[in-house]
């Protein structure tokens, strides 16, 4: 069913399926008792106007389809309704005033309005130009409009729309559309501003103040504190139900004031991704961890009473390898401080040194911001790069979550462990009544401590196999070395005294014990009037480190060699040494005997460059001659220089009175005459 030209028609299939046969209507057609609309064939179906319908079949027709009009018009519309995808498009990018978008069903409701819309427009424009070019009155649009209006509900079965029923408001529709195009299909009831509480911004400030502050207040006391201002202000008042939904619209703005910056950081804030180290050596990540086991402690209290607790803690530093979590550095101690991280990046040290037979430094050192102005300089001895963490954000550092690993892995599995934290659901905790029934059980400090060494030799068991395959593929740029005399210099432990060079060296009392050191750098022999600090490494006393008091200058110390007086107590090596000693001294005269002669040769240059010096040095040494005379030579290089003037040379000078000293052989102290020279 459809309507041509206001006509409504009725197809071949519908008419002849059971209310006439096809003989009989090709033969009314052919008498003209029934006018064919349409002619089928190549796609198009056979169409006959309804009312030209003898009676009797008119009647049946009506009888089976008695919304025959109303369908033939939506058909009519139907056929001429196109997806609309510019609308499509508005509507799922459009943005409320809040910042919402709009919801699924809506953006596609909207697009239908938009599409049907675009349809009665279509039919409208067609209908004008094709009554314009066959002369014949148009369609008048109040009645156009009816029939787009009864359309409506069979249109609606296929594009779902929320346009109006009404012929008049359609019509207004269509005015609004054309005017303001996509954007007036949009309900104003989204915003709902009007009806709006809080309704402006200075409302919504005090409610988000309130809502963001640190006690995490409840609705009901949220909504008592903003109706004291509203009461001053004349603003409407709120009930915790409205806190509520405004709690959930400003989640985001008032997570950090409720539940602190690390929260905010942790669950708001875009995190990074990021890969893990291709070879060890290039990241090292290191933190403090006070370890979920548990030691008991005697003491005495202020009252002398012996007192024993079970509930102490050790804290344990960790530098983590991050190319596969690796404890290359660890210490434990009784609480975080920088001599611990120290221990901790010193232990890295020595442990590279077990693994490779050499100390290696990282290439980049993450620390958290503690003491980063003290450990600052220590961490760039330990790595080429020091990038401190962000503070209060635990997932910038890898070493966090190994923390977790260790306490789930290791410490769970011991008697004496402690939990997982205080804000962790309880259900997962340990039983208190049972640990309280074991606490006589509990290791001391020590214990802890050998508890916690094992834990991170199984650790390093684990995964040294790992390690050491990566290891291999470390680039030869990326492999840094740590020298001896930096990890002495940073590392090492101090004698508390100072030392001066002796004959045999230095002396330092290290551990309770003289020993002996000396330097095979001949510039240290330079320096025998400085104070010497000594540093060394407990677990290696074959070198040390010598500081001045200054610090500007540094010297590698060896333990002394001892050999043997006996010959018949020599062993091999002892030659060596020997050897070796005496090309240091034979080297040590060479230089000394050419910086010597350097020195009287530089001096006679000058000597002999400067005259007045060559009589000055004769009469400041006492060397005599073969005669055992030195005063007659002294006299006569003094009378020669005083002759040499001749009298030409007097009277073209400036005449000036002074002292002449007139030598005479053998006076002691020259006789002074006046006498006119410059």
């Amino acid at each position: 069913m459809e309507t041509v030209n206001g006509t409504i028609c009725i197809s071949h299939a519908e008419l002849t399926g059971r209310i006439i046969t096809t003989a009989n209507l090709n033969n009314l057609v052919r008498r003209g008792k029934v006018k064919q609309v349409q002619k089928g064939g190549n796609g198009r179906e056979a169409l006959f106007s309804v009312e030209s319908l003898p009676m009797k079949w008119r009647t049946e027709v009506y009888r089976r389809y008695p919304d025959l009009q109303e369908q033939a018009d939506s058909k009519e519309f139907l056929d001429t309704v196109q997806p609309d995808g510019a609308a499509l498009n508005f509507f799922e990018s459009y943005t409320l005033a809040d910042g919402r978008n709009l919801p699924a069903d809506k953006v596609l409701e909207y697009s239908a309005n938009a599409a049907i819309m675009n349809a009665f427009r279509a039919c409208w424009d067609a209908h004008v130009s094709k009554r314009q070019r066959s002369g014949k009155k148009a369609l008048a649009a109040k009645e156009f409009w009816a029939r787009a209006a009864g359309s409506l509900p069979r249109l609606a079965d296929r594009w779902p729309h929320s346009l109006p029923g009404s012929a008049r408001r359609l019509q207004m529709k269509m005015a609004e559309y054309v005017e303001q195009g996509y954007a007036c299909f949009i309900s104003g009831k989204y915003l709902n501003g009007n009806a709006a509480k809080v309704a402006d911004e200075d409302r919504e400030n005090v409610l988000t103040a309130l809502l963001a502050h640190h006690n995490n207040l409840p609705d009901t006391l949220v909504a008592e504190g903003y109706n004291r201002f509203a009461d001053a202000k004349g603003w409407p008042k709120i009930t915790a139900k409205t806190v509520g939904v405004w709690r959930e619209k400003l989640g985001t703005v008032i997570r950090a004031g409720r539940l602190g910056v690390s929260n905010f950081r942790n669950n708001v804030t875009m995190q990074v991704k990021r890969s893990r180290p291709s070879t060890p050596l290039l990241m090292w990540s290191l933190d403090g961890w006070t370890v979920e086991l548990l030691y008991q402690a005697t003491m005495l209290d202020k009252e002398g009473h012996t007192v024993t607790t079970y509930t102490n803690r050790l804290t344990l530093v960790v530098v983590l390898d991050v190319f596969n979590n690796y404890p290359i550095g660890y210490a434990v101690g009784t609480h975080e401080s920088p001599a611990l991280i120290k221990e901790a990046l010193r232990n890295a040290a020595k442990h590279t040194a077990e693994l490779t037979g050499q100390m290696l430094r990282a290439n980049q050192i993450q620390s958290d911001r503690y003491a980063i102005k003290t450990m600052e300089d220590l961490y760039a001895v330990m790595g080429g790069k020091v990038t401190p963490a962000q503070a209060h954000n635990a997932k910038a550092k890898p070493v966090e979550p190994y923390f977790n690993y260790l306490n789930t892995n290791y410490c769970i599995r011991c008697n004496n462990w402690s939990g997982f934290g205080i804000t962790t659901d309880p259900k997962r905790q340990p039983n208190s009544d049972a640990l309280n029934r074991i606490r006589h059980q509990f290791p001391d400090e020590a214990g802890l401590r050998a508890q916690i060494d094992e834990m991170m030799r199984l650790e390093r068991m684990g995964k040294r196999e790992a390690f050491m395959a990566g290891l291999d593929m470390l680039k030869p740029e990326h492999r840094l070395p740590l020298s001896r005399e930096s990890y002495l210099l940073n590392f090492g432990a101090d004698t508390g005294f100072k030392n001066v060079l002796e004959g045999c060296g230095l002396r330092p009392t290290i551990l309770g014990v003289k020993r002996d050191y000396d330097c095979f750098n001949l510039d240290f022999r330079d320096h025998a009037a400085e104070r010497w600090t000594v540093l060394y490494d407990p677990d290696d006393l074959h070198t040390v480190l010598a500081v001045n008091e200054a610090g500007t200058r540094r010297y590698m110390m060896e333990e002394k060699y001892v050999q043997p007086m006996a010959l018949a107590d020599r062993k091999p090596g002892d030659a060596e040494q020997l050897q070796r000693v005496r090309d240091f001294n034979k080297e040590l005269e060479a230089r000394t005997a050419e910086r010597m002669g350097e020195a009287y040769r530089r001096t006679e240059q000058i000597i002999a460059g400067t005259p007045a010096l060559r009589g000055s040095i004769e009469d400041r040494l006492l060397i005599t001659d073969s005669r055992g005379q030195h005063k007659d030579r002294r006299s006569e290089k003094r009378c020669e220089a005083h002759t040499r003037l001749t009298v030409a040379d007097i009277e073209a000078l400036e005449v000036k009175a002074v002292e002449i000293p007139i030598i005479q052989q053998g006076d002691s102290d020259p006789d002074t005459v006046n006498y006119n020279i410059f």
